[in-house]
């Protein structure tokens, strides 16, 4: 009560004068990683200008004179969406993102022709979601770059390591351009990791990683933020040895004995459930992209072009999509004589992430879109669907791509309804309480304290590539 009039009085002294208020819906509580359910009943949302002022029910908040009230009665209100691991390829990703309620868009800049995963351009728009951008850092090179899947013996035993003064101003560059997180490089050594973890964070950046030449328990102790791709931190079911294997050759062929290990697993190992603790005593969270082999494996993720996202891009948009007419996924067709053992690895991925998560590790929702055909927009949606399926509650899985990014990646102006935060959120005609697969069912969009004409984002997009019978 206090912090609400507080937050209030602070705002009216600076006020713009242009305040809308959403009332009578329900504010779902997306706190502590969607463990909490502090919900608000017939609440009041206070905006002035682009921020959030105040939030409480209709007791605690008094509305200002000549504020725009809109009644959202019957409906419920969560923070605008933040995919963890996205695109911006064009006006048409900015469109689809926002028509299906995300409002923040990561995207990690690969350097010209680097392996590290990520966009190696992207395009500047004034009309879309917020974009926060990350870069890559490697253990040997300035640029980021890791070397291609041949060299990498050479670079081990003759490439010339990034000594700390190096690796400090490679940190304090990826700041100084503006990037919000770093991604950690496969071929960065445990020394190398503590430098620049503690370097990032004295500079507000947050730290994800895929990892080979540290490994994954170590990593957390250092304080990484956040592990990429299920694919990768699922090798630690795997034995020392195993682990070794792949970090010979992390790109290349020679990583096919520690991925088998992956696959033959089974149960919560000693290994598994010790890296579960880790995790759950821990800041760090996990970003699983499950969308990613979901789609290209069809193991849970449904053909893309069934959702409304497709009616914003076309197949050249993306990379490798499932074909349009058929529905066929082109990784998986491309090998037919494993096509059921490589459904069945993806399965045993999905059973690690719901032990990790049983164990009590936190999650992040990055949708890995436009990779295999996974949509701008839509991909976040299936992306939370699929946390669902391995385990968390909706609540959980709401958190997964609001809050959770608040937290981990210290966010203090998103992921939340609350005074002080931008002006960003959703509002659903169903209860994401009881099915987080309820984000599909949008009544409106706002960012930046403006609400988003969605049948307008619809109708251009029509307009560009011809009428689309989207389901849902």
């Amino acid at each position: 009560m206090l912090g609400t009039v507080i937050a209030l009085s602070a705002a009216m002294a600076t006020a713009t004068g242009h305040f809308t208020a959403i009332v009578d819906a329900t504010l779902i509580d997306v706190s502590h990683h969607g463990k909490e359910s502090s919900d608000i009943e017939n609440a009041v949302v206070l905006i002035d200008g682009d921020r959030v002022v105040a939030v409480g029910d209709r007791t605690q908040v008094a509305l200002p004179p000549h504020a725009h009230v809109i009644s959202a009665r019957g409906r419920y209100v969560v923070p605008g969406l933040i995919d963890g691991f996205g695109a911006m390829r064009g006006q048409n990703f900015a469109d689809a993102y926002l028509y299906e309620g995300v409002t923040t868009v990561y995207v990690t800049a690969t350097p010209p022709g680097g392996s590290v995963d990520g966009e190696t351009h992207i395009v500047a728009l004034h009309d879309g979601p917020s974009v926060l951008t990350g870069a890559a850092i490697s253990g040997y090179s300035l640029s980021g770059n890791v070397p291609p899947p041949n060299q990498w013996l050479d670079h081990r035993l003759k490439d010339q390591r990034l000594e700390k003064e190096a690796l400090l101003k490679a940190v304090d560059a990826v700041a100084d351009a503006g990037h919000r997180a770093i991604t950690v490089g496969f071929d960065v050594w445990p020394d190398q990791l503590d430098t620049i973890v503690a370097q990032a964070h004295h500079r507000g950046l947050a730290v994800t990683a895929e990892l080979a030449y540290t490994s994954y328990p170590y990593a957390v102790r250092a304080g990484v933020d956040a592990f990429l791709r299920n694919d990768k931190y699922s090798l630690i079911v795997g034995r020392p040895q195993d682990f070794l294997a792949y970090a010979e050759n992390p790109i290349g062929p020679d990583a096919r004995t520690a991925f088998r290990a992956i696959c033959s697993s089974q149960g919560v190992n000693d290994a598994l459930a010790a890296f579960g603790s880790e995790l759950s005593a821990s800041h760090t969270a996990l970003m699983p992209m499950l969308s990613m082999e979901a789609t290209a494996d069809d193991v849970g993720g449904p053909n893309p072009w069934t959702l409304r996202s497709a009616a914003f891009v076309s197949a050249s948009d993306l990379d490798d999509p499932v074909d349009p007419k058929t529905g066929a996924r082109p990784y998986l067709d491309s090998h037919p004589e494993r096509r059921e053992a490589i459904r069945a690895c993806a399965r045993r991925k999905q059973q690690i992430d719901a032990h990790l998560h049983e164990l009590g590790a936190t999650f992040l929702a990055g949708s890995s879109a436009p990779g295999y055909g996974v949509m701008p927009g839509g991909g976040v949606h299936g992306e939370m669907k699929l946390l669902q399926q391995i385990g968390l509650s909706p609540r959980e899985a709401l958190a997964a791509a609001t809050s959770n990014f608040a937290d981990v990646y210290a966010l203090s102006d998103r992921g939340r309804v609350e005074p002080g935060r931008r002006a960003d959120l959703v509002i659903l005609a169903s209860d994401p309480r009881k099915d987080v697969a309820a984000v599909d069912d949008i009544s409106e969009v706002m960012i930046d304290g403006r609400f988003v004409d969605r049948l307008k984002l619809l109708k251009a997009a029509q307009a560009r590539k011809g009428p689309h019978k989207p389901r849902g």
